[in-house]
């Protein structure tokens, strides 16, 4: 019998919903699976993700991103301010999954399982060649973990100008959002073994992160979420590849999460259109989302991590204390080396491919090209003769890159 899909998606979140909307638009069948439960909060949303988002369309006719708003960090004993724009969470997945279907995707609702060779949905058996899990933390894939912490989060009213706030408490860090309308979204972030009730440990967290807070009733029950950062497992399978939470869970102290996942689904979408040109890749394909997943996670949970450390109120408290050394003691951003040319992974047209890559101090993770040159082979002709030897072989485009190389090289 013939597959009922040919890519089946479950979980419909940026993650998943990118990613059926990229096989869509790749004109595969696409199944997408979510349950569409999820309760309205607000999220900071990256100058980054929100660039790619409106560059691709996806936010053509979306009204749910605010901002930006001021944004406030109090930290270490020092109040700084930038701005941020904050998204309706719940109505961008919806929109997302709308922009999937647009291209061409099915949307299902309910909630489904892999197994190799298809999916269970429900009581009903689905075949597929190709699985994307994109069910978040419920996938459970990830291994090295953070303390266990939990996420707390509500709506209040209060009489707060519009506005973002980000706050060290004892008891961890609170994080909230308050719109035009004069609701609030509060995020506190806790360690998940704590006396009273989610709503009583969130109001607490409230009254000691703000006065204006302190007598804000909750709107409901809060919402209660794991939000320990998760390091990668293996990848093992190419016909179930994971993406987002699935396959990482990003420290909320990042701030990468939502990034991390429409990337993720980016790194996949390469992968699936790799094993199709090239069916023997699979090794060239394993490597790359291993080494992927692996360095995005350690670098962002050692971000999330020094930024712990910088906070000296709290060394003591037990929060703060267990979570100081996670994950290692290496540092965010390695110390500056010297220029140098490696084999890495690349995407290149769609596709992935091994390449000389020139790794420098101000791009660690790696310069492929200038434009048109590979920039390992600009780097050799730069140490063999400088800009002369850049013109002489490129013309005005390797007088550009000397340039961007400088007198001393790009550091």
């Amino acid at each position: 019998m013939g597959a009922d899909a040919d890519l089946i998606v479950l979980g419909g979140g940026p993650a998943g919903a990118v990613s059926a909307w990229l096989a869509a638009r790749d004109g595969l069948r696409v199944l997408l699976v979510d349950p569409a439960r999820d309760r309205p909060r607000l999220e900071g949303l990256s100058p980054r993700l929100h660039h790619w988002l409106a560059g691709q369309g996806l936010i053509d006719g979306f009204a749910g991103i605010f901002g930006p708003f001021r944004r406030q960090v109090d930290w270490a004993g020092v109040s700084e301010s930038n701005a941020e724009h904050v998204v309706e969470r719940a109505a961008l997945d919806a929109h997302l999954r709308r922009c999937a279907q647009a291209a061409g995707a099915r949307l299902t609702i309910g909630s489904g399982r892999p197994e190799p060779g298809g999916v269970w949905l429900g009581s009903d058996r689905l075949r597929t060649p190709m699985v994307i899990d994109a069910r978040g933390r419920r996938a459970r894939a990830s291994i090295g973990k953070a303390p266990a912490t939990v996420a707390l989060s509500g709506w209040v009213r209060a009489n707060l100008p519009p506005g973002i706030r980000l706050v060290a408490l004892p008891q961890g860090w609170l994080w909230r959002a308050a719109s035009p309308d004069g609701r609030v979204w509060i995020q506190a972030v806790l360690d998940a073994a704590g006396d009273g009730s989610p709503a009583g440990r969130l109001q607490a967290a409230m009254a000691a992160a703000e006065p204006a807070l302190a007598h804000a009733p909750l709107s409901g029950q809060p919402l209660v979420r794991e939000a320990a950062p998760r390091l990668p497992g293996p990848v093992g399978a190419l016909d179930l590849l994971r993406v987002g939470d699935a396959l990482a869970a990003m420290d909320p102290l990042s701030g990468h999460g939502q990034f991390w996942a429409v990337s993720s689904a980016l790194a996949v979408a390469a992968v699936r259109r790799t094993l199709a040109a090239r069916p023997g890749a699979q090794s060239l394909c394993r490597r790359f989302l291993t080494q992927r997943a692996l360095q995005t996670s350690l670098h962002q949970a050692r971000i999330g991590r020094d930024f712990l450390r910088a906070e000296p109120r709290f060394r003591a408290e037990p929060f703060w204390a267990a979570r100081r050394d996670f994950p290692d003691d290496l540092p965010a951003l390695p110390p500056p080396e010297r220029p140098r040319i490696a084999r890495t992974i690349l995407v290149e047209d769609g596709l992935l491919a091994e390449r000389e890559v020139l790794h420098t101090p101000a791009a660690p993770q790696g310069i492929g090209w200038f434009g048109s040159i590979p920039a390992a082979e600009a780097w050799r002709s730069w140490q063999q003769g400088g800009a002369p030897a850049l013109h002489a072989r490129w013309g005005a485009a390797g007088a550009q890159i000397a340039r961007q190389l400088g007198p001393a090289g790009p550091y």
